[in-house]
């Protein structure tokens, strides 16, 4: 696991929360969480989760809204693929490697630039199936 040097308290707060919960956690989640032990405001947490987006930290789930930890090890903003469990919603981290490479090779009406892109696999895991 990659780690995280947060300059803000707020930022670190937020981090420990992440790290507790597999299955990701919301925006609100992460709210409740904290509120357990001192006063936060939402406006906060967003702004402490666009922090740790930003440093490459955490992503974010476009289909849940839940927040997840980066298990990459590279470090900064990175191509993002997400294997999410539809029954019980644990998430993990893909190897971005061959989806990168297939996903140049698109061809696109539009000219659009996919050197950055987040991609989403719903599925079963093991567990669940």
């Amino acid at each position: 696991m990659k780690i995280v040097k947060c300059k803000l308290k707020n930022d670190q707060q937020v981090l420990g929360v992440l790290k507790k919960n597999t299955k990701g956690i919301s925006a609100y989640g992460v709210l409740k969480e904290l509120q357990r032990y001192k006063n936060v405001t939402p406006m906060t947490v967003y702004r402490s989760l666009k922090n740790l987006q930003n440093m490459g930290a955490v992503h974010k789930s476009n289909q849940s809204k839940n927040y997840f930890i980066c298990h990459n090890d590279s470090k900064g903003k990175h191509n993002a693929v997400l294997a999410i469990c539809d029954d019980c919603g644990t998430a993990e981290e893909l190897k971005t490697d061959i989806f990168s490479r297939i996903i140049k090779n698109v061809k696109s009406k539009n000219k659009f630039n996919f050197d950055n892109f987040n991609l989403e696999i719903t599925t079963t895991c093991r567990e669940c199936a």
